[in-house]
């Protein structure tokens, strides 16, 4: 079966991000502090940070998938900022598997937060861990607008794999509303 994609451009992300701004003003606790997980929750983070008027730490977890640690999430990039008695927004872009929202639940309770609230633009109905603010639900394959270059390469990589002609290739990248210069940008540096 073919993956579906849901492409979100700029203007989506933004009034999505407005959407959650308004849902964690109307009915979150007070927020102190806005944490966003690396890579996926920086852009969020930012823009809520500007429409909260809080300001962001961020921190970094990342899986590693080889013999030593099976798929551990490790954090390679600590959380700097004291957190210590202050309500914290949890943000990232997406509840995937959920479990990188358990681990990094776990991981700044050891900062001792008076609370932690959590907040994904998308949650996958799959995932273990469900988000206290949500703005959209879907099962699709999400292509967010400030990964463009990974998610070409992605796209590609995998259809050539498939034996799919660059035609089909330039087809399906086309209708998920990437540029000609932006495929051509991938194609010259990274293919």
């Amino acid at each position: 079966m073919d993956i579906q994609y849901l492409p979100v451009d700029w203007q989506t992300y933004h009034d999505l991000t407005r959407k959650l701004s308004a849902s964690i003003l109307s009915h979150a606790p007070k927020v102190d502090h806005i944490v966003a997980i690396s890579r996926g929750g920086l852009t969020l983070g930012h823009l809520m940070s500007d429409f909260l008027r809080i300001p962001i730490a961020t921190f970094t977890i990342q899986s590693y998938t080889d013999i030593q640690t099976n798929g551990e999430l490790v954090i390679t990039e600590p959380l700097k900022t004291k957190i210590a008695g202050k309500h914290v927004l949890l943000v990232d872009d997406v509840s995937d598997t959920g479990k990188t929202f358990l681990r990094a639940k776990k991981y700044l309770k050891r900062f001792r937060p008076k609370n932690i609230t959590t907040m994904s633009m998308f949650y996958k109905p799959h995932s273990v861990y469900r988000p206290d603010f949500v703005a959209q639900t879907t099962s699709k394959w999400i292509l967010f607008p400030y990964e463009l270059t990974e998610m070409i390469l992605a796209i590609t990589r995998g259809m050539e794999k498939r034996k799919k002609s660059k035609a089909e290739i330039q087809k399906l990248l086309h209708s998920l509303h990437y540029t000609p210069e932006q495929i051509r940008f991938v194609r010259k540096y990274y293919l």
